[in-house]
């Protein structure tokens, strides 16, 4: 799911002026259809493009190998025979995608999982474009 590039008189063919940097490719992994939908269009404003929306680990990895996301958002609840931190963790070890998870869980033994899976942060539900901007600026230089 991507949106076409507004082009510019100056872009080049790809849509992006000579000299831009490329947006930052994010796929969001989230199993809720709204709340996907809503992070789509907040990244979007932010000038990220998202690549894929993935409801599971396996749609997940199968859009990574195919669309190769420098990022990606990760609902740590995700539903499914994977949960969000074994979906993160296998994004990294595959296609070396870094992961910010999202959670409305306050479990620790949760949270202490997945703050072992290395993520560049977190994010609570409800999210606050504030902080979703704060954690991709500062995860995008790495990748």
């Amino acid at each position: 799911m991507t949106n076409p590039i507004n082009r510019s008189p100056r872009a080049g063919a790809d849509g992006i002026a000579p000299g831009a940097a490329a947006p930052v490719r994010v796929l969001v992994v989230e199993d809720e259809t709204i709340v996907a939908m809503y992070l789509t269009d907040m990244l979007e404003e932010l000038s990220y493009e998202v690549c894929g929306v993935a409801a599971n680990a396996a749609d997940a990895l199968k859009i990574a190998e195919r669309e190769r996301p420098a990022l990606a958002l990760v609902d740590i609840g995700l539903a499914g025979p994977q949960d969000g931190i074994e979906t993160a963790q296998a994004l990294r070890e595959r296609f070396a995608v870094g992961s910010i998870f999202m959670s409305g869980a306050s479990d620790p033994v949760l949270l202490e999982r997945a703050r072992a899976a290395g993520p560049h942060g977190f994010i609570q539900k409800p999210y606050d474009e504030r902080q979703l901007k704060t954690l991709l600026n500062n995860a995008a230089p790495q990748h």
